[in-house]
């Protein structure tokens, strides 16, 4: 450690001592500098019911793969204002069994995403739309797989898809087609295609459109 007590040659020089003056208390008046950090508030959401299963005469219909050459095949039934989708799916062949239904057009106009009350058996489920979209003279299907939340005790969870998650396709493959347009939606589906073989059950307490 360097000792700081100055040797004889490099004492400082003297310095004059001026007269103890006392300088009187002056208290700097405190400022208050402005809160710059702007509060973030998240945007509330908004959902209108799609259906609830209330009304047993809606219009739901299966789609097969039939279509293709396939042996899958689902049931739709509603009761106690729960839609019951159940079936088998046969991957020799086309591999894929839906339910579906029409749409008017606006009902799915200023939203974003779906978000559903269901009860799911573990297997692995799709949302398929259509809108105005066209390719080669056929509707273009937009599919993406729902993404399941926490389960309650009862086993029923909100499974959500974003629109923006959706692809394009064709009878399956891929297309070049516009982003999923909700506000020309002409049918709403949920898919089961998740390549295995066996039955499904599938439950569907609500479907909400959220922005």
């Amino acid at each position: 450690m360097t000792d700081p007590t100055p040797t004889p040659t490099d004492a400082p020089e003297p310095v004059a001592t001026e007269p103890n003056v006392t300088e009187p208390n002056v208290t700097e008046p405190k400022v208050t500098e402005p809160n710059d950090t702007e509060s973030v508030v998240a945007e509330p959401t908004t959902c209108r019911r799609l259906t609830d299963f209330a009304d047993d005469t809606e219009e739901w219909f299966i789609v097969n793969d039939g279509v293709m050459g396939g042996r899958s095949n689902g049931t739709a039934t509603i009761a106690d204002s729960t839609l019951r989708f159940t079936g088998s799916v046969v991957t020799a062949g086309g591999g894929f069994t839906s339910v579906r239904l029409r749409l008017d057009g606006d009902e799915l106009a200023d939203t974003d995403r779906i978000d559903m009350r269901v009860r799911a058996d573990g297997r692995t489920y799709g949302l398929t739309m259509e809108d105005a979209a066209e390719a080669r003279g056929r509707s273009v299907s937009h599919r993406a797989d729902i993404s399941m939340g926490p389960v309650d005790d009862d086993g029923w969870t909100v499974a959500t898809v974003a629109y923006d998650e959706l692809v394009a396709s064709l009878f399956g493959q891929p297309v070049d087609a516009p982003p999923f347009d909700p506000g020309s939606a002409r049918e709403f589906g949920i898919i089961i295609a998740d390549g295995t073989d066996g039955d499904f059950v599938l439950e569907i307490d609500w479907i909400d459109a959220c922005a």
